[in-house]
């Protein structure tokens, strides 16, 4: 004899429905939270990848051709490393037939926010190595090139100058510096989750504790560099 499905079968089967939509929904937010805490993650640790392979580097090639004893300077939280990036207008410091290293320029004269230097193509190639907003290491500390200097004047602004002294050395230098969004690289940015960038000289070692974050998701490495 047929009959139909029963009100308390109904019910039952509707309660175990349910349960089943809501068990695949919980699912699907783990799952989701899983993947987004992830990405995070990854996004953090790729910002702070990228930052450091960058910093190894520039440190890899200020090496041979510049005054060891301005290798590497830090003022507050900025780090400043000597050399120059390579670019397509600018193919580094390189070694000359005629002048053997270290190269560097010499102060004629400083005054407030500028510097008169004695050249500014130190490896005599015919190309000015220092510009807008690059890094510059001199014996009184280091500072950076005003946006403003043309390129190829023997005038230099600076921003925030350091005791710079008539006779002393100076050279251009890797200009790393933390802003509001991220890790910048001579005024471009490099790793926008980074927020905490603190380089340190411990004996004969750069240190770089950098923190990144991202969507609420925070990871940190603190990386050592020797400077031999």
């Amino acid at each position: 004899m047929k009959h139909g499905i029963s009100l308390v079968e109904l019910m039952i089967a509707m309660a175990a429905a349910s349960l089943l939509v809501l068990a695949v929904y919980h699912l699907s937010r783990v799952s989701s939270a899983i993947h987004t805490e992830t990405r995070d993650a990854w996004f953090c640790m790729q910002s702070i990848r990228n930052a450091s392979v960058q910093l190894n580097d520039d440190l890899t090639q200020c090496a041979c051709l510049l005054p060891q004893d301005l290798k590497v300077a830090i003022r507050d939280r900025d780090l400043f490393i000597a050399g120059l990036p390579a670019t397509s207008n600018h193919r580094g410091i390189q070694p000359s037939s005629r002048v053997p290293p270290p190269y560097y320029a010499l102060i004629v004269s400083a005054q407030g926010h500028s510097m008169v230097l004695d050249t500014v193509d130190i490896d005599g190639d015919g190309t000015a190595d220092f510009w807008a907003d690059l890094g510059i290491i001199t014996e009184g500390g280091p500072c950076t090139i005003s946006h403003g200097y043309s390129r190829g004047g023997l005038v230099v602004p600076v921003i925030a100058p350091p005791s710079a002294v008539p006779g002393g050395m100076v050279i251009p230098a890797v200009h790393y510096e933390l802003k509001s969004d991220g890790l910048y690289r001579n005024n471009q940015l490099l790793a926008e989750a980074i927020h905490s960038f603190e380089p340190r000289l411990v004996k004969n070692e750069l240190v770089v504790a950098m923190r990144a974050r991202y969507h609420g998701t925070e990871k940190e490495l603190s990386v050592p560099y020797p400077l031999q």
